[in-house]
């Protein structure tokens, strides 16, 4: 076999019960798929049919049982991974809303209208943490260090 061809799996003959019982199978995970939002992933919805309906289906193989619960197993992974995800992007983008809501009510500038001094302070501040973080110091070490305002005395 040469590296571009295709090996297809042999899983041998299947008779007429297992191919009726594995197509209801696919089509229920078909629909339970089209199904699925965002939203549905918290709550179960079409995957919760379709672990029902692999329940009470004996005509499916116990390994096709294994791999549809593997398959739903790793979707609930993900679903929870996402809301976590998701749960800390909303607090990133309050923290740096808060952020730049305090910087502007403290430096007197608008967002229409920014001071050229502090735009400047701000990026040679930028420029001076990503140089030490590329440089291998820790965040906390980064933050210790106060360098003097340009702006204020």
């Amino acid at each position: 076999m040469t590296a571009g061809e295709i090996r297809r799996p042999e899983f041998g003959p299947t008779s007429e019960s297992a191919n009726a019982s594995i197509h209801r199978t696919r089509a229920a995970l078909s629909g339970a798929a089209a199904g699925i939002s965002l939203r549905d992933a918290d709550a179960g919805g079409p995957l919760t049919d379709v672990a029902a309906l692999l329940a009470e289906d004996a005509d499916v193989s116990p390994r096709t049982r294994q791999a549809v619960e593997a398959l739903l197993q790793r979707h609930r992974m993900l679903a929870g991974e996402l809301a976590r995800q998701r749960t800390l992007l909303q607090e990133w983008i309050l923290s740096q809303l808060t952020y730049k809501a305090l910087y502007f009510q403290y430096s007197g500038q608008t967002p229409e209208a920014p001071s050229v001094e502090l735009m400047r302070e701000k990026d040679m501040v930028r420029r001076r943490i990503r140089e030490q973080l590329h440089a291998g110091r820790d965040y906390a070490s980064v933050l210790e260090e106060q360098s003097r305002s340009l702006s204020k005395p």
